[in-house]
Order: C-alpha cells, then structure tokens, then sequence
C-alpha cells in the first residue's frame, strides 16, 4: 500500500496569512496616507463609493464568485476543470460589467442617499471598479485550488505595492483627489487582465465559453450562498450605511476608518482558506470528530494570535488612531474600541462546518436574523446614544450584539447536525483561557502607560522642530514588551497546536 503524504495546513495557511497580511498592512498604509493627505469630505466620498461598490456588487453578483473553491476542489479531471474556470470567467466578466452599468444608472439614488453631490464625478470608477475587484479576488482560491501559493503571495504584494505606489505619485505631483481615483482603477484594471492571464496558464487554457446546464448547478450552489453573502454584507456596512443617511460626509469618514477591520483578521480566513477542502473531504467521510479536532486547533492558535492585537488596541485606542489615521479621526476613538473587541470574534469562520456539508440554506436564514436584529439595535440604539452626544457610536454596538448571536447559533445548529454535544463543537475553554491571559495583559499594561514617565520624556523631544507625540512613542515601546512578554507566554500552545495541523491528504 502506498504511503500517504503528510500536508501541513499550517504552512499552506502561514504562506496565505503571509500574503493577506502583507497585502492588508500595505492597503493600511495607503489608508494611513490618504487619511492625512486627503480631506476628511474627499476621503469621506472615497468611503461611501468603495462601500457602495461592494454593497451592489455583492447583491448582483448572486453569489457566484463563491462557487470557485468548491466546484474546482470538487474534481481532479483537467477538463472538468478547465471548463468550469471557461464559464466562470465569461459569467463572471458579463456580470461584473452589468453591476457596473446598474451603478451608472444609479448615481441619482446614491448622491442624494449620502447628499454628497461629488460622486457624479466618478462615474468611469463606479463603472469599472466591481469589474476589477471581483475578477482580482478570484485569484485566492484559484492559485490555492491549484496549489500555488508562492504565486498567491507574489501576486498580492505585487498589486499591493502597485496600488500604495500610485497613492505617493499622486502626493509627490500634487495631483487631485480626482486624479487619484482614475490611477487606482487604472492600476486594478491591468491586475484585473493578469488575472485572466494566469487562469489560463495554470489551469492549461480558458476561452469563453457559457453552458445552461453547468450554469444551472453551479447557481443552485452559490445563489444560496450568495443571498447568505448580501445579508452578510448588509449587515457588515449596516452601520455605515446608517452614518451615511443620518450624519453628513465628514462624519462618515471618521466612522468608516474607526470601524475599518484591522489586517489581522486575514489570520482566520487564511485558516478557513485551506480548511474549507480538507473539511469537505473529511466530512464525506464521516470523520466527524477529526474534522471538529481540526477546526478547533486551527480556532485556537488563531484566537491566540488576533487576541493580543484586539486587547492592544482597545488599552491604548487612542494612540493607534494617531499612528493610523491622525489626530482628525480622534472622535472615532469608542467605534474603534468596540471594533477591537469584536476582532475577538474573528478568530474563524462558526458556518465552516455547515458550509462544508452543504447547510448553505441555513447560513442564508441565520444571517437574515442577524440582519433584522442588527436594523433593530441600530435605530434603538442610535437614539439611545443620541441623548448622550454619542450617536456614532450606536451603529459599533449594535454590530458586536448581533454578530455573537449568530456565532452563537450557528455553533449550536452545527452541534445538532454532526450529533455532538454543544460544549465540544468549540475550543470553549482554550478559548476563555487566552482570553483571560490577554485580559490580565491589558490590566497591567494599562496601569503601567498611566504612571510610566516616558510620554513626557518623548514629548521634550522636538525633530524637525515639531514636538514627539510621547504618548504615542510610550505606547509602542510598551505594546512591543507586551507582545514579546505575551508570546513567550503563550509558545507552547502555539507550538502545540502548529503541530496538530498536519492531516493525511
């Protein structure tokens, strides 16, 4: 009998969370550049075209850019293969492009929704934009299905270096706002062409191609999915979109940087990334208890790494602002408390399982729950916080609620669905244990910034005859002790639960 070949998820995932992080932490730093560089109104109206874009593109897109990692994982023959990536690529190029138009149209509708009569102006982004950002994305899955990571990696840091290369050009001419959004969407668009380039390199060849019958299963699949997606994402930019009926544009941009995912949060999805095949395989197997052994140290080695960022940032919030956003965005400081907390809840995604053994119907209603009581705590909540000066606030707490109630339910349907007891489906008590590791974390540091006398040393330091921020600088030396003291804490479990992500393929 031949022997079966040892895969390490962990490093397939460490190569994926490499290049999210990578790609994320420069897309952070094109964020931090525009917040200083642009108005809080321009970058207000870049916000709302970004977060309308993905709105619309989502709910048009009927959930099929999701179908790639299945149905490709889903056999080994080149042709069935080669075929599919055909017909996703044409489907997915003609609907894109509709997106595009119907955004076009609406114009209208979106200026007077956010009374922001400047979008107008960018009609050639709302146009092209979905195109590019849905055909880019593809390229996940694509290169994992095929197994080139190093590819992947390239890839996004590439497009990631591009993009951040084209925010400075625009700052060392001093070009406009306006000039800016062309040369991103310009920049995406020849990703965008790479991208096909590529599909057709590693699969053997694509063309277009279009057939009613693949078509009809693969929308049985991913329509599904896909309104699960709408919801999701309905409830993501649920918040901002209550900002941007209910305050003006300014305001809009302080809540959008505030409330903007923090690139850790790539950890979790990374693991989902390369969990998502091998869970499918083993469920088909009935290897019930090995895939939930699976899931649970893949949540727990990620909840020890996004635990510490999220506890770090909520002790010194007001110092992370600074160095991401500047002083401007300072009156977003409780959303971005509230944020990090909810990184917490990101250490994986709780539909795996469901999702894995084709609950997709359920993903879909548990999220429409969400939805309803995430709209119902938003405009309660908003005018509680309103009687107290806080109403920007409202929208962060509603969100933290509602997202650990569908965590919460989930859990449990998938609990009932592979016959096994509640309190096993999740790393419950691995889970509260790093918790409270990094909650003691948070206590002592704290009160070591509030009687330390380094901000004052730094704040006595002028360069370029402009005062140091020394609250700033004190919080990076301390978060940079708190780490290293962390890790060296936590090594072991990490070391531990590195080693179980090996599986026989």
């Amino acid at each position: 009998m031949a022997e079966k070949k040892s895969t390490s998820l962990g490093a397939d995932a460490t190569l994926l969370t490499f290049s999210k992080v990578a790609t994320s932490g420069i897309a952070m730093v094109m964020t931090m550049l525009l917040s200083r560089f642009r108005t809080l109104e321009e970058y207000g109206t870049y916000s709302q075209i970004l977060m309308v874009v993905n709105l619309v593109t989502s709910i048009l897109m009927l959930g099929f850019p999701k179908s790639l990692n299945y149905f490709l994982a889903k056999t080994d023959a080149k042709e069935e293969k080669q075929k599919f990536l055909s017909l996703y690529y044409t489907l997915n190029t003609i609907l894109s492009f509709l997106v595009g138009g119907a955004l076009v149209l609406s114009v209208g509708l979106i200026e007077k929704y956010f009374d922001n009569y400047t979008i107008r102006g960018f009609l050639y982004f709302l146009a092209l934009f979905p195109w590019t950002k849905i055909v880019c994305s593809s390229v996940e899955n694509l290169l994992i299905v095929y197994k080139k990571p190093k590819m992947l990696v390239a890839f996004r840091i590439i497009n990631g270096l591009a993009l951040l290369l084209s925010v400075m050009v625009v700052q060392w001419f001093g070009w406009t706002f306006k000039d800016y959004m062309l040369i991103y969407v310009l920049v995406e668009a020849a990703f965008s062409v790479a991208v096909y380039l590529i599909a057709a390199k590693v699969s053997g060849g694509i063309r277009p191609y279009l057939s009613t019958k693949m078509m009809k299963t693969v929308f049985a699949f991913s329509i599904p999915l896909g309104l699960a997606s709408v919801v999701g994402t309905l409830n993501v930019e649920l918040d901002k979109l209550l900002i941007g009926a209910l305050m003006d544009t300014e305001s809009f941009a302080v809540y959008s940087n505030a409330a903007k995912e923090l690139p850790v949060t790539m950890i979790a999805s990374s693991f989902t990334a390369v969990l998502l095949p091998q869970m499918v395989k083993m469920l088909k197997k009935e290897d019930r208890r090995g895939a939930i052994k699976l899931w649970g140290n893949a949540t727990t080695l990620s909840m020890v790494l996004i635990a510490v960022i999220g506890v770090g940032c909520f002790v010194y919030a007001e110092d992370v602002i600074k160095i991401l956003y500047s002083e401007k965005y300072i009156e977003g400081v409780w959303v971005f408390r509230l944020y990090s907390l909810h990184l917490l809840m990101r250490c994986t995604y709780y539909g795996m399982v469901l999702n894995s053994i084709g609950k997709t119907g359920f993903i879909f209603w548990c999220s429409i729950g969400a939805l309803g009581s995430n709209a119902a705590l938003n405009l309660v909540l908003f005018k509680i916080f309103e009687l107290f000066g806080q109403s920007i606030v409202a929208p962060a707490v509603a969100t933290l609620i509602s997202t650990t109630s569908m965590a919460i339910l989930q859990l449990a349907v998938t609990a009932k669905s592979l016959d096994i007891r509640f309190r096993d489906v999740f790393p419950w008590k691995q889970s509260a244990g790093i918790l409270l590791v990094n909650i003691a974390f948070g206590v002592v540091f704290w009160g070591i910034k509030a009687v330390s006398p380094l901000d004052s040393v730094f704040s006595g330091i002028t360069l370029s005859d402009k005062p140091l921020d020394g609250s700033v600088i004190e919080s990076v030396i301390l978060g940079c002790v708190w780490a290293i003291a962390y890790f060296a804490v936590m090594f072991k479990t990490i070391k531990k639960k590195w080693r179980n992500l090996k599986v026989k393929d």
